[in-house]
């Protein structure tokens, strides 16, 4: 199983809102599982584009309910189920820190799944306000990795 089909499993099992699927192919097997303590809410906005992502045509990440939309801020969030890097090796200086400004497509980090190295990159301009988690956390699918202020 490739990295282009793992996300799709994983795309589908987050639209199916199944709580566990497993699946074995090529010799590897992949089970995927989500906790039903508490419910999974997706806000949804009926409003005119507000960011200037949204005004440019582009969705901006989620905004998560711990008060970052109130500043302004959105959220570049995790691909996949992994682990988090900062830094494209050990001993190296982290991709991007709290203050810098990012580019469309400027690689944030790196979430490591089946020991594969993901990119992840940011969606559009932004300046990085703070890094929501620590080098080398585990880190759930749509978890949200930085606070970001977009650009106009």
């Amino acid at each position: 199983m490739d990295f282009d089909e793992l996300e799709k499993l994983i795309r589908i099992f987050d639209a199916a809102n199944l709580t566990e699927l497993e699946v074995e192919a090529e010799g590897r097997r992949v089970r995927l599982a989500r906790g039903l303590s508490a419910p999974i809410v997706h806000p949804v906005a009926h409003e005119a584009p507000s960011t200037p992502a949204e005004k440019a045509g582009r969705a901006p990440a989620s905004i998560p309910s711990n008060g970052l939309a109130d500043g302004g801020l959105v959220t570049i969030d995790s691909p996949m189920v992994g682990t988090f890097y900062n830094a494209p090796a050990p001993g190296e200086p982290p991709f991007v820190l709290p203050g810098d400004t990012v580019e469309t497509e400027q690689v944030v980090c790196i979430v490591e799944a089946m020991k594969i190295l993901n990119e992840v990159t940011a969606k559009f301009p932004a300046i990085i306000e703070k890094v929501l988690v620590e080098n080398g956390d585990p880190v759930e699918y749509g978890q949200p990795l930085y606070a970001v202020r977009p650009l106009a």
